[in-house]
């Protein structure tokens, strides 16, 4: 290919992923969105009432839980030895394949999952039984920065399984969980060994209030780019 990345060609690589983003995960996308069916019915079998923090929580919970398997489930061939030939000779750059697995693990599952899952719990509360008794809506206060907050997690939370994905071969997901917790854990060892924690509380009190969250955003913004693009020279390099 001599264009690193055609808007025609990228329309097509788009197109045939569709067909295999729906057919391999569409029941998916449905049965996650309608989850919270049960938590409605828990409702009224226990005759509680369930508040619109704790549904909040489902639907996010819901939007992470979906990122862990879409990858695998949609593109788990595509660092495949004889299964992954299709992703390889597909007629277009390695940056079109890369841009269209992002948008579809990345952007297209969430929103779909993430609004699914909010109108069908939209739709139970309008019931006049059943314990969702208040509509879901995010506070008009700092809005902004809750989508902001919301979208960094998305990417960065997205980007670690997108890569695991073409890394790990076999128990794609599980595999990049437990990498992931054993990364997680030696660091934070390292940082308690380090008193990191220590100098980051006096630093935390010394900044301006509303700076921090932004910091947080950028920094999970900044490791799902370098997750991405790990992404990317992984399948710009994959042997077959």
């Amino acid at each position: 290919m001599k264009n690193t990345f055609d808007i025609k060609r990228f329309g097509q690589v788009l197109a045939k992923d569709w067909k295999n983003y729906f057919r391999n995960f569409g029941i998916s996308l449905i049965v996650w969105s309608c989850i919270p069916v049960l938590f409605w019915i828990a409702t009224l079998i226990f005759d509680v009432n369930m508040g619109a923090d704790g549904r909040i929580a489902v639907i996010a919970s819901l939007v992470y839980s979906v990122l862990i398997f879409v990858p695998s489930k949609v593109y788990g061939k595509a660092n495949l030895s004889r299964d992954g030939v299709n992703f390889a000779t597909l007629p277009a750059t390695n940056a079109e394949k890369f841009f269209s697995m992002v948008l579809y693990c990345s952007v297209l599952t969430p929103i779909i999952v993430g609004l699914g899952s909010w109108a069908v719990d939209t739709l139970l509360a309008l019931l006049p039984f059943g314990g969702f008794y208040e509509f879901v809506v995010l506070p008009k206060s700092h809005l902004g920065m809750q989508l902001v907050t919301i979208a960094c997690t998305v990417l960065l939370f997205s980007s670690i399984f997108v890569f695991g994905n073409m890394v790990f071969k076999k128990r794609k997901a599980g595999k990049t969980i437990a990498w992931t917790m054993l990364i997680v854990f030696v660091i934070t060892m390292i940082l308690r060994v380090c008193h990191f924690w220590e100098a980051f509380v006096r630093w935390e009190i010394s900044v301006r209030p509303g700076v921090l969250p932004w910091i947080f955003d950028a920094f999970m913004f900044v490791l799902a780019i370098v997750f991405y693009y790990l992404t990317y020279r992984k399948i710009k390099n994959q042997k077959y």
